[in-house]
């Protein structure tokens, strides 16, 4: 029962950077792994209908492409779990931040098949989803050091649910109209 009110309640602004704040507000009081098995079916549902030759489009110049976008969503949703992971665990060294337009870079995911971006974000989140669900309430509320600010677990399973929900948003309201 604690473990269920923890989800339901959001993360306190001590547990998270205010750069994530509209993250979490973007999921309020919803139970973000309820959000987060929504979302699977969102990605596949919007995502997998698009054939390779439109996803390496953007809606404007020195944006990302369809691919991109999905690359970096997959790339943050690994990031972001392995710092909960790794604070769920009581690592206390400083994990690294990243700059997510290198990572992008260095995906060459427009390389790859959108269907293969499609299915290796539903196994991660898939598999995230197990791992938070074996949390407790003592572990939720375990904090570290990402990015050289703290974060609580709880902070982090919101964040991740809010930044997948910002760029299903964006790809909504910026990419779909010109595909």
């Amino acid at each position: 029962m604690k473990q269920e009110k923890l989800f339901m309640k959001k993360p306190i602004e001590d547990e998270y950077a205010p750069f994530y704040a509209g993250y979490i507000e973007s999921i309020g009081e919803k139970n973000p792994l309820s959000v987060m098995h929504e979302q699977l079916r969102e990605v596949q549902n919007l995502f997998s209908v698009l054939a390779d030759t439109k996803a390496v489009k953007s809606y404007a110049e020195r944006k990302w492409s369809v691919k991109e976008l999905l690359g970096h969503v997959v790339d943050a949703e690994r990031i972001f779990s392995f710092r909960a992971l790794s604070i769920a665990r009581g690592e206390e060294q400083s994990l690294p931040g990243y700059e997510h337009d290198d990572y992008v870079a260095g995906g060459k995911f427009n390389q790859r098949s959108i269907k293969s971006l499609v299915d290796e974000f539903i196994k991660l989140r898939g598999s995230n989803l197990i791992l938070f669900n074996s949390f407790d309430y003592e572990t939720l509320k375990r904090k570290g050091t990402a990015n050289n600010r703290k974060v609580s677990v709880r902070a982090l399973i919101y964040i991740m649910a809010g930044h997948v929900e910002h760029h299903l948003k964006v790809f909504k309201e910026k990419y779909l109209p010109v595909l």
